[in-house]
């Protein structure tokens, strides 16, 4: 209930940025682009001690925003919005002794693995605008955003090896892939802040870009317990923007 609460509330302070100045039209914008980024820790953990490979994978991002200004010819205002977007990536790495899970008990592995985060999020955003000239504005504020699925797994060399806790090492599963799935540790809910900036052509066209950063656990305590690393979305944007 309590991730419905804040949601109201972030809607709501949207809502009444927009109607706060009546006189002032709401200057309303579309966008369409992609995220590309990571969900990680930071700093690297140690246990990775090499990355082959990352892919950024399609991550479409679809926004409706309005522009209200405090007052005429001014300009400051108050930038609000809701999104449809997907965060995610895929990467191959060597760790070294990361803790997994091997039929309810603690491991740890030794070898190389490949990392698939795919998330579906729909949220909302408040901002302060800050309007240059007519092509170029900047704004940075808060977003929250509620999960709508996930799809989140580690593929682990076979041909690494594994230990216990107390030393006893073995090969995980030669010449096979072991998948281990993580789709229900991922968070609920995801809030942080963002910093953007967009850039007109023409009147009604232009490019728009942004980054975010959450600033809550991007999984859940089980997936810290076990690994001992808190995730983070920090994801990079960018796209093209219409105003009405």
């Amino acid at each position: 209930m309590k991730k419905y609460f804040i949601l109201i509330v972030f809607i709501s302070a949207s809502i009444l940025a927009q109607k706060e100045n009546k006189k002032e039209p709401v200057l309303w914008r579309f966008c369409m682009g992609t995220n590309f980024g990571a969900t990680t820790p930071v700093p690297k953990p140690k246990e990775v001690t090499k990355i082959f490979v990352w892919y950024p994978n399609i991550n479409p991002s679809f926004s409706l925003m309005g522009i209200q200004h405090f007052k005429e010819n001014h300009k400051g205002g108050i930038r609000f919005g809701f999104m449809i977007e997907k965060k995610g990536f895929e990467t191959t790495t060597s760790v070294e002794k990361l803790s997994i899970n091997v039929e309810g008990e603690k491991m740890f592995f030794s070898g190389n693995q490949k990392t698939i985060f795919d998330a579906r999020y729909f949220g909302s955003m408040l901002a302060y605008n800050r309007n240059f000239n007519d092509k170029v504005d900047v704004y940075s504020g808060i977003f929250m955003s509620l999960l709508v699925g996930a799809d989140f797994y580690i593929k682990l060399d076979g041909d690494g090896v594994i230990s216990s806790p107390e030393g006893e090492s073995s090969p995980l599963n030669e010449g096979t892939i072991v998948k281990q799935s993580f789709n229900e540790q991922v968070s609920s809910m995801d809030l942080g802040i963002f910093i953007g900036s967009d850039y007109f052509f023409t009147d009604k066209i232009g490019a728009s870009f942004r980054f975010s950063a959450g600033l809550t656990n991007a999984t859940k305590k089980e997936f810290y317990k076990l690994t001992r690393q808190k995730l983070h979305n920090l994801y990079g944007f960018i796209g093209v923007i219409y105003r009405f």
